[in-house]
């Protein structure tokens, strides 16, 4: 797995005409999308956390098929839903944490991603969710259950060309920062502590030497 470059998408860049364009252009063709971030990601992994940061009830879910709350922070379905239709993958982005994940949903990719968490693992305590060193961590059992469905060979090449989709950092300013001693620090120096520990989760943890 080490040899895997994933493609990396941070934030909103998943407008590039590229990735969102009309379907008389050639779409890229990714074999998985891996999501980590905050609720503006979260599918439903909050769910099946101790934490009063869920959304599995009304009104959220009024306009999703079947007119029922899922844990999205939404009326209806998220960007990662949108995006995984719009590259043909699947319909839906399923959370890791759900138990009725089945092999196919393993294969072209799960959701990681956790409402009120941050880059700061202090910002996920406030909430008692899942900030982005837990997220990367359940990444690493993903692959293992990954290579026990499909055996290391598949998994290499499933990772090697999948998309991976990030949207973190605004709790951190927005909730711990604003709430706690950090605001004696002035916010550049904050706002470089957390772009750091960006560089550390996705060229280290996850491996993303491009980055």
């Amino acid at each position: 797995m080490a040899q895997a470059h994933p493609v990396l998408l941070i934030l909103l860049l998943f407008l590039s005409p590229t990735a969102v364009s009309s379907s008389k252009r050639i779409q890229p063709k990714f074999s998985a999308i891996f999501y980590f971030g905050d609720s503006v990601l979260d599918t439903g992994n909050n769910n099946h956390l101790p934490t009063v940061a869920v959304a599995n009830h009304v009104p959220y879910g009024r306009d999703f098929p079947g007119k029922k709350p899922t844990g999205r922070f939404s009326n209806g379905r998220l960007i990662p839903d949108l995006l995984n239709e719009k590259l043909q993958l699947k319909e839906f982005s399923p959370p890791f944490l759900d138990t009725r994940l089945s092999n196919n949903d393993m294969v072209t990719g799960v959701n990681f991603a956790s409402a009120g968490s941050g880059l700061d693992d202090q910002t996920s305590q406030l909430s008692n969710t899942l900030p982005m060193s837990k997220q990367v961590d359940l990444f690493k059992d993903y692959l293992l259950r990954l290579r026990n469905i499909v055996g290391d060979k598949e998994a290499s090449r499933i990772i090697a060309s999948s998309l991976i989709f990030i949207s973190s950092g605004t709790n951190d300013f927005s909730h711990y920062y604003r709430s706690s001693k950090k605001r004696k620090m002035d916010i550049g120096d904050y706002q470089d502590i957390v772009l750091r520990m960006v560089q550390v989760y996705v060229k280290v943890k996850l491996g993303i030497s491009s980055f």
